[in-house]
């Protein structure tokens, strides 16, 4: 065996060891932050009692890419709502595209805390539906994204110029149907780290110092998404 590939298989070795390490150490240190700063509030919307007036006053609209028709977010009834009986759902209505479209929570910055939505992909060529958290600005936050086309659960951050996906797993997410998106977060005070649940299943684990001192919660969908929210909460 070449110097070359010793050297190559002993970085390797040692990657894998980190990863191994990290892992469970992102799990303890969520742990430690919620007992050193335990969770005494919470803010759960179910929309029942919103109109679409209502959506402007709690959120606040972001679209990127060019300026062409960008769909709707509205309030409309759904008889299979996991709180019946409305959702918030986002429209297409015939877009098409790879833009990303979100609405952000008004107030509110979180650093440790855990922020949940259900969600239902309805239609569309991207069908992606995806839970915000540590939202700066337009060019700065996360996303747990679930991408019911390829069947991939990611952890992704923006930055400037780009969205680079830091981490994804393989997770069956069929359209038609509920589900639902967790985020646990430790930022200042702990060590800085996301753990992403898909229905209730504990699939993402990664440390993170961008953005760690907080940031805002929302939702989020891709290019001619169409997908109903519900029950979006937040404990902090």
């Amino acid at each position: 065996m070449s110097p070359a590939t010793v050297g190559y298989s002993g970085r390797k070795r040692r990657y894998i060891l980190i990863t191994i390490i990290a892992v469970p150490a992102i799990a303890a240190a969520l742990i430690f932050a919620h007992q050193q700063h335990p969770y005494a509030n919470s803010i759960v919307l179910n929309f029942d009692s919103y109109g679409n007036s209502s959506i402007d006053k709690t959120f606040v609209r972001i679209d990127t890419g060019a300026p062409h028709p960008k769909g709707i977010w509205v309030i409309k009834t759904d008889p299979s709502a996991p709180s019946k009986s409305n959702v918030l759902a986002r429209l297409a209505n015939g877009e098409s595209g790879s833009d990303y479209h979100m609405l952000i929570k008004s107030g509110g910055i979180y650093s440790n805390f855990q922020a949940e939505v259900k969600f239902k992909v309805v239609s569309g060529k991207q069908s992606v539906a995806g839970l915000v958290i540590r939202f700066q600005d337009t060019d700065r936050y996360f996303v747990l994204q679930a991408d019911a086309k390829n069947h991939k659960f990611s952890l992704c951050r923006a930055q400037p110029g780009i969205i680079l996906c830091t981490q994804d797993t393989t997770a069956y997410i069929a359209a038609g149907q509920w589900h639902s998106i967790v985020a646990q977060v430790a930022g200042a005070g702990g060590e800085p780290g996301v753990v992403g649940y898909l229905d209730g299943v504990r699939l993402i684990q990664r440390y993170d110092t961008n953005y760690m001192n907080g940031g805002q919660i929302g939702l989020w969908t891709k290019g001619d998404s169409t997908v109903y929210f519900d029950d979006l909460s937040v404990t902090y």
